[in-house]
């Protein structure tokens, strides 16, 4: 019967990620979610390492990047970080709080468990391994050709998420399907990466690859302060990750690896010592790490003359340079830009100019902070369709 022309649904979520099992689990009508995974929740059972960062106490739109600043404050406003807190307490699923504000599910594919759970006690259809070929806009109802037939609905919620994590599953299916609707599109690329740099850097870093230290970076009049990590290729860790949400390309940041001194003014009071400046700074950073970033600058502080001095004191605070890309989508925990969020009702999430067609989640130009901001955002957007759907 659910693939005859005759038989028309009351919704279809496309995707089984966060915000599509939990608008499924969010609302009572009878509904089919649509999963090309051979599981849903593929992404979110594996989220930080398996310790979900399901959302953050202080969440406010302040934590979001969109081309429209204010269009995710209803939806946030109307789904606070304790709504999800009553949910894991119902289902007596433990988690932990951070002095940040962190909020970490002890086992990430409890809350997966949860929510298909509670998908299907709404009466949610959950068909896996089956792939949305086409989308059709039919009169009043949406036409969905997929590798397991031809359904029809009244409404349609698109949850495919980004391009991150390719190896999950995301394939950008959202944004195409945008396209094909006639509905515009802001620029993606990789967000919540690591940054690469450019090749006279590589050896540097690849040196210290591994290592980490308190770092804060300047993009603009943007400065992140956090844990930064060496890798192979050039710089990562959350103050990385965060500055690669505003990070465009051409763009020169800003690292200060001692940002809690003025190494300038703490080498001139250590000026007459026989010591190198990397035993000088010893008490202060990794001793690999300052000896390989001053290399031939590294000399006994009594020796030294000023220019030296001033440049290795602008090595440390200082030290910029363009980077040469991000990690990419298959190391980007999501993506930046989405489908243009002015073409649809912030308080619902359906489209001001396809009526029935909803938008949640990252596929829409919605990106947040490291710290459970996404996450959050995948239930709060989720949660603002699942109220107008239950109306209908």
């Amino acid at each position: 019967m659910a693939n005859s022309a005759r038989f028309i649904w009351h919704s279809i979520i496309v995707g089984g990620g966060a915000s599509g099992l939990f608008c499924a689990s969010s609302y009572g009508a009878p509904k089919l979610l649509l999963e090309h995974n051979e599981h849903p929740g593929a992404k979110l059972a594996v989220t930080g390492g398996g310790k979900c960062n399901f959302s953050n106490l202080y969440v406010s739109k302040r934590d979001y990047f969109s081309q429209s600043k204010h269009f995710s404050h209803a939806a946030l406003a109307a789904f606070r970080p304790q709504d999800f807190i009553h949910l894991l307490e119902e289902e007596k699923i433990p988690f932990d709080t951070l002095s940040n504000g962190q909020l970490f599910a002890r086992n990430a594919r409890a809350i997966t468990q949860m929510l298909i759970s509670r998908a299907k006690h709404n009466h949610t259809d959950i068909r896996c391994k089956t792939e949305v070929l086409k989308i059709h806009r039919e009169r009043d109802f949406f036409r969905l050709e997929t590798s397991r037939g031809i359904f029809y609905t009244a409404n349609l919620v698109l949850a495919t998420g980004g391009l991150s994590y390719p190896a999950l599953g995301a394939t950008g299916f959202a944004f195409r399907t945008a396209q094909e609707l006639g509905l515009p599109v802001v620029p993606l690329r990789p967000a919540l990466a690591g940054l690469r740099v450019p090749a006279p850097l590589k050896p540097l870093c690849r040196q210290l690859a591994g290592n980490s230290l308190t770092a804060a970076i300047t993009l603009g009049k943007h400065t992140e302060l956090g844990s930064l990590l060496f890798t192979h290729e050039g710089i990562s860790g959350p103050v990385v990750l965060q500055t690669s949400l505003y990070w465009q390309e051409g763009q020169a940041i800003r690292v200060n690896f001692l940002p809690d001194i003025q190494v300038a003014d703490f080498l001139q009071e250590h000026k007459k010592e026989k010591s190198c400046f990397s035993k000088i700074l010893s008490s202060r950073i990794n001793a690999k790490i300052v000896k390989t970033l001053l290399a031939d600058k590294d000399v006994p502080a009594a020796e030294a003359k000023k220019d030296v001095l001033l440049a290795a004191a602008q090595m440390l605070n200082a030290f910029s340079f363009i980077p040469s890309g991000t990690s990419g989508y298959t190391r980007a925990e999501v993506t930046a830009g989405g489908i243009d969020t002015t073409v649809f009702y912030p308080a619902t999430m359906e489209c001001k100019r396809l009526p029935g067609l909803f938008c949640i989640g990252e596929a829409l130009d919605v990106t947040g902070r490291l710290g459970g901001y996404n996450l959050h955002w995948a239930w709060a957007s989720a949660a603002a369709a699942a109220r107008t759907l239950a109306q209908r």
